[in-house]
């Protein structure tokens, strides 16, 4: 993969960005070492500072390894620290899980985009039955909290599997199941799960439509929904009323 100038923009988010699409895409295996920081610069068009940033924010989430004097390596898995228990990490560390959320939002993208040019018929009635699913148990008052999170899962799971990297599939079933607890909240909101149904909606018929643009769009537009949610007052307001702190 050829790594693209990013002079106009400058940040980190779009550097973070590239460097998990060469992962993804098989550029770099687990184990690989990433270009230097200079060469990164050099090649991306913006500061070290935000070669930096980027850098720390895989590592934070389990992406890369960073060995000082040796330079930075595709992890094994995404897990890294985030493994903890994470249901009182939630609430403690809300920040940094938001942070996890840009990567794998930006996982999601790339995985949307790639789906919308790539799958073939099975793979795109995979992501539909899996919609169906998830729009059942959204409807259902009766479903189970379980149900509602193993169904939203499979919907991001089959975008994934539809993207034909294996690598990119393998990242996003580790990254979902870190965020059990936080889907545990955000569907004990009542609106939460219906809006989630017109998002996955929209996604699918983005992906349908062929156009990768499109279907990142799509993709982008739910994780913010989804983070708006997250940082709500209402949201906030209800696991302080089941007696967590945060």
């Amino acid at each position: 993969m050829t790594f693209k100038n990013l002079s106009s923009t400058g940040r980190s988010q779009a550097v973070k960005e590239q460097i998990l699409a060469a992962i993804t895409s098989g550029d770099y295996a687990p184990g690989d070492k990433l270009p230097s920081e200079s060469e990164l610069g050099t090649t991306l068009g913006v500061s070290r500072v935000s070669i930096r940033e980027a850098l720390r924010s895989l590592e934070a989430v389990g992406l890369i390894e960073i060995r000082h004097g040796r330079g930075s390596f595709v992890a094994m898995g995404p897990r890294g620290r985030y493994q903890s228990p994470f249901a009182g990490w939630l609430q403690v560390h809300r920040d940094e899980i938001l942070d996890l959320m840009k990567v794998r939002g930006a996982l999601d993208e790339l995985a949307a985009a790639e789906a919308a040019t790539k799958a073939d018929e099975p793979a795109l009635a995979a992501i539909e039955d899996a919609q169906e699913r998830f729009r059942i148990a959204a409807r259902d008052p009766a479903a189970a909290m379980d149900e509602l999170i193993d169904s939203d899962v499979a919907f991001h799971v089959a975008i994934a599997r539809a993207s034909g990297s294996s690598l990119l599939l393998d990242l996003l079933e580790e990254l979902n199941k870190l965020f059990e607890q936080s889907r545990n909240a955000l569907f004990s909101l009542d609106e939460r799960a219906r809006r989630s149904v017109r998002e996955h909606d929209a996604i699918v018929k983005a992906i349908r439509s062929g156009s990768g643009t499109k279907a990142r769009s799509a993709a982008a537009h739910h994780l913010e929904s989804t983070r708006r949610t997250l940082t709500s007052s209402d949201l906030l307001q209800r696991l302080a009323g089941d007696g967590e702190t945060t």
